[in-house]
């Protein structure tokens, strides 16, 4: 009998402690950095932070999963005339596509850092990919992921192509979860 009460004990545990560590967290702070290259140099912008869900614990990076969002309407190079252009329906279409969207399928481990292959949305086209990203456990438990990837815009029906700007646009991702 005592025995079987250890044994349900432990269960009980190992059940309790694996529900903690897969606790669904939210996006509470984060920025969204862009650049890509043009005939004048480079233009960087930003977007307002992600925001979303999350469920990371580094002991269990297979568990993970992401479901994070940017408005898009959010693009800002500081260039009024530009950023109007990019959020008409010749590049973003925000009016008809206000987010841009990514939802995990799977989370792996790769050395120091993780990988995330999942569904990215941006207008009305959706594409697999895998984003790298690192995780910093901070202080009160929150995580910092970071991640720096890159996208082909036509990929996307970002525009067209053009002899004055390049097709790959590099995103720079923080977001903090708790």
């Amino acid at each position: 009998m005592r025995s079987l009460k250890n044994g349900l004990f432990l269960l009980a545990f190992f059940l309790v402690s694996s529900l903690v560590s897969a606790q669904t967290s939210k996006i509470i702070s984060g920025s969204t950095k862009f650049s890509v290259k043009f005939i004048m140099g480079t233009c960087n912008g930003t977007f307002a932070a992600p925001t979303g869900t999350a469920v990371f614990n580094e002991k269990n990076p297979e568990n993970a999963s992401f479901d994070i969002k940017i408005a898009a309407n959010t693009f800002d190079t500081k260039s009024n005339t530009r950023d109007k252009d990019m959020k008409s329906d010749k590049y973003f279409y925000v009016e008809k596509h206000p987010n841009i969207h990514f939802k995990s399928s799977k989370v792996e481990k790769r050395g120091a850092k993780y990988q995330a292959t999942g569904t990215l949305s941006i207008r009305d086209v959706s594409k697999t990919v895998t984003l790298p990203f690192e995780a910093k456990k901070n202080a009160d438990g929150s995580y910092l992921l970071t991640s720096t990837f890159e996208v082909n815009r036509l990929d996307y029906k970002i525009g067209e192509k053009d002899w004055k700007l390049k097709d790959i646009v590099t995103v720079n991702l923080e977001a903090t979860i708790k």
